[in-house]
């Protein structure tokens, strides 16, 4: 073979041996699947949100918390005067009374507003029914029926004057296994069906006793007494304050 063909027939073995080479590292590499976007449903879920602070005090621990703990909680009450707090918070009016030192939560009240989505099972538990009754839900009979032993008194009946709206109450001391706490809704009579069964209650006392055992509100003394009357007259009248605590002074008139 001449001298000058050399070069070129090296040229090509010397191709054809890296080509061979590339083509068995190529065959004895594995071949990765290719990646599949998985589908968006299947993200994983944010972390669930935390509790409302409304429903961190609508609960029975809020009663006997320091009132600075509170504040944290919700930052600072909207007013505060002979000691009691208001604050707005997650759609809801709340009051929070509070001991003479202004330390310590007594008593909560909600305002109930179509504002304010409450479910009353966080507090009442068992007692709340199922399904748990809703706080707008609430009237008179089912407060009555959730909490058996219920009391109605009112702060005034007849020649209340101008100087604020009467308010009827009806009160209920919890059982054992609900921290011995109290319960009450109030209504101020205002509206017509109020109005009526308030007026309904009166009559039926004063021709019962006398018009000076109404004035004089004696009927708080006995409470139960007139309950067949005052009972039906208020069953479907819905509330406008819900309250929970100890030491709400329902019952508190002079009756020696």
């Amino acid at each position: 073979m001449p001298i000058s063909t050399r070069p070129a027939i090296y040229t090509g073995l010397l191709a054809c041996t890296l080509l061979l080479t590339a083509c068995k590292q190529s065959a004895d590499t594995p071949v990765s699947a290719p990646a599949i976007a998985a589908p968006a449903d299947s993200a994983i879920p944010p972390a669930a949100a935390a509790a409302r602070v409304v429903d961190q005090l609508f609960l029975a621990d809020t009663i006997g918390m320091n009132l600075a703990q509170v504040d944290k909680l919700v930052g600072p009450a909207v007013r505060s005067a002979l000691h009691r707090h208001q604050y707005r918070v997650d759609g809801c009016e709340l009051t929070l009374r509070t001991d003479e030192a202004d330390q310590t939560v007594q008593a909560v009240e909600v305002a109930i507003t179509p504002s304010c989505q409450l479910s009353l099972q966080p507090l009442l538990r068992d007692y709340a029914g199922e399904p748990a009754t809703q706080l707008q839900a609430l009237n008179f009979a089912r407060f009555a029926e959730m909490l058996s032993g219920a009391s109605y008194y009112a702060d005034c009946l007849s020649m209340c004057g101008n100087a604020a709206d009467p308010v009827v109450t009806l009160h209920a001391e919890d059982p054992r296994a609900l921290h011995l706490l109290e319960f009450a809704i109030e209504v101020p009579l205002v509206g017509d069906a109020a109005l009526s069964a308030a007026d309904h209650w009166r009559k039926t006392m004063e021709t019962a006793e006398s018009e000076t055992y109404v004035l004089d509100n004696r009927f708080n003394c006995e409470p139960q007494r007139f309950a067949p009357v005052v009972a039906p007259a208020f069953a479907p009248i819905q509330p406008a304050v819900f309250i929970f605590g100890r030491d709400l002074g329902y019952g508190s008139d002079d009756c020696s």
